[in-house]
């Protein structure tokens, strides 16, 4: 694909911009976690808590509603969950 601007970032480039943050964040051991994102970033995010490969993100939807709020858990035995509200 082909950038319409020089400049642009790619979703692989805010991928791996972004995975420093998300690997900070899981290695937390606080119990909530607040996290304020743009849609594109938030899909992202959605993808890597999910534990799908970067590959994946255009081949399902997992965006979040604008203004809305997500809540991410991860249960005691490790499974990961997302639930939007709007």
């Amino acid at each position: 694909m082909t950038d319409f601007f020089s400049d642009s970032e790619s979703r692989r480039d805010a991928w791996n911009r972004l995975l420093p943050f998300y690997e900070e964040v899981m290695e937390n051991r606080e119990e909530n976690i607040i996290i304020v994102s743009h849609g594109d970033l938030l899909s992202i995010w959605n993808a890597m808590f999910l534990n799908l490969p970067v590959e994946s993100y255009d081949q399902v939807n997992i965006h979040g509603p604008a203004g809305g709020v997500s809540h991410m858990i991860i249960t005691d035995e490790g499974e990961a969950s997302c639930k939007a509200y709007q």
